[in-house]
């Protein structure tokens, strides 16, 4: 037996059980071969040794944790292109993990904990990515690969949390005998933006002010929506009755101010009713009934009157709840929908599941209720992210196709 410390790749062919249920043996084989075929060849070239191949799955291990990603990186790239135009039954999509540290080498296996983390970052990983810990991300060098954070997680049977990083695109900046000089972060972005399908998995970052729009969006139609259901102005409403030529006439009340001289009601768009003594004690011509009278109060807990702010947070939690489940079901609310964003969770890129559509949403009224600083912060986080996506552990990606 043998110590050594050394960085970890495990490579798995996603979603292999399904694909190849529906196959016979023949074809089970020749997927297998093929998958060898564009992967091996890669391994070798950055130095990498294969210990053994877990059916659809390679462990192999690297002396070089920047090999180690590069590596990873080309294999993305290779089967990118062989997926091109073929169909989904022929197409090899890979999740690759990463990870360094101390492993017992015996019998031509590996074993350790290193090794076990580096199967629970593959369970999180997806297909055209490649995962990697912070062991690998300190030891590599990071002017070869743009890589992004993702954050901490906590593993079954890991007893810290491991923080977790991703290559930023599938398309290395080069070794150092191919780089003249580093891309900047408009150039990477540029090329995220080309790359297809796999980037808007990894997350092309979605612009602040591109944000900003969609969220005015949002606030316009859920506007528009509050006053076609009428809980918009809901504060007190006043229906005022006359028996003579003038008709009936209805408004939504902001102030009564009541005077010796008689009552004065004023409307929420500026109206205003002036009612004397003598007009609010006159009777009809049988006598039975005052010439003005209130027929009519309703009061839904909003409104724009005296006590509206009181009535505040029903109207934010109406609009949690519009953006939690809108998010959760589609992955976007409306004025996402119209500026192409989407959000989708930090770590794997997939849609939100229902707790975190519904903490981020929730948790966007802190943002809202520190002066809106949660959504400044976007303006200096890395990746974009508001203080609810950070608590969420989501991103608001573009959505380029």
């Amino acid at each position: 037996m043998q110590t050594k410390h050394l960085t970890i790749m495990l490579t798995d062919i996603k979603g292999f059980t399904s694909k190849t249920a529906s196959f016979s043996r023949t074809q089970v084989m020749e997927l297998i071969k093929k998958h060898e075929e564009l992967v091996l060849p890669v391994v070798q070239k950055f130095k990498g040794t294969l210990v053994k191949t877990i059916g659809d799955a390679f462990l192999v291990t690297f002396d070089s944790p920047t090999d180690a990603v590069l590596c990873g990186v080309e294999i993305q790239n290779v089967l990118k292109a062989h997926n091109t135009d073929r169909a989904n039954d022929d197409k090899i999509e890979i999740r690759i993990a990463i990870n360094s540290g101390e492993v017992t080498l015996s019998d031509n296996d590996i074993y350790g904990d290193a090794v076990n983390i580096t199967a629970r970052i593959g369970g999180i990983a997806e297909a055209g990515q490649v995962f990697f810990t912070e062991a690998v991300y300190l030891a590599m060098n990071k002017k070869e690969v743009p890589s992004s954070e993702i954050g901490y997680r906590q593993f079954k049977n890991v007893p810290e949390k491991i923080k977790v990083y991703r290559v930023l695109r599938e398309t290395p900046i080069g070794r150092p005998e191919q780089i003249s000089t580093a891309g900047s972060t408009d150039e990477v972005q540029a090329a995220d933006a080309a790359s297809g399908p796999i980037a808007a998995k990894a997350g092309v970052r979605a612009g602040f002010w591109r944000r900003l729009v969609s969220l005015a969006v949002d606030l316009c139609i859920f506007t528009i929506a509050m006053n076609m259901l009428g809980l918009q102005s809901c504060g007190p409403r006043a229906k005022i009755e006359t028996k003579d030529s003038y008709g009936s006439q209805e408004m939504t009340v902001k102030k009564i101010d009541i005077n010796p001289s008689g009552i004065t009601i004023n409307g929420n768009n500026g109206e205003t009713i002036k009612l004397s003594k003598e007009e609010i004690s006159k009777t009809d011509a049988n006598g039975t009934k005052p010439k003005y009278r209130r027929t009519e109060t309703r009061n839904f807990g909003f409104g724009n009157d005296e006590s509206a702010g009181k009535r505040i947070p029903l109207k934010m939690l109406i609009w949690a709840l519009y953006c939690a489940i809108l998010i959760w079901r589609f992955g976007a609310t409306p004025g996402m929908m119209v500026l192409k964003l989407k959000a989708v969770d930090a770590a794997s890129g997939a849609k939100l599941p229902a707790d975190k559509a519904f903490l981020r949403s929730f948790f966007s009224l802190v943002s809202v209720g520190a002066a809106l600083l949660g959504y400044a912060w976007a303006l200096w986080e890395k990746e974009g992210r508001t203080w609810h996506d950070l608590i969420a552990q989501t991103r608001v990606i573009k959505v380029e196709r």
